[in-house]
């Protein structure tokens, strides 16, 4: 959150397509706040099954990373595929 409640969007990318995001959110609920809706494989939603394992890379990180959707936080410039 911003000074006096204002909300702070960071851009990621789900598939390739840019949506900007509340910098607080995590993945799991950056995605459903995109539009998208889960279906099956998003697990517990609380990171102790592991269902909801995530691949996303970072701009200015080479290589892959991978995390909890359910955990992981955003991160401006954050690709993100499942």
């Amino acid at each position: 959150m911003g000074k006096e409640g204002q909300v702070n969007l960071v851009p990621i990318y789900f598939y390739g397509k840019r949506y900007d995001v509340p910098d607080s959110f995590t993945i799991m609920r950056a995605y459903e706040y995109a539009g998208h809706q889960y279906i099956r494989g998003c697990g517990c939603k609380g990171g102790v099954c592991g269902a909801c394992a995530a691949i996303y890379i970072l701009p200015e990180i080479d290589g892959l990373r991978t995390g909890l959707a359910c955990q992981t936080q955003v991160l401006p410039g954050m690709s993100i595929t499942q």
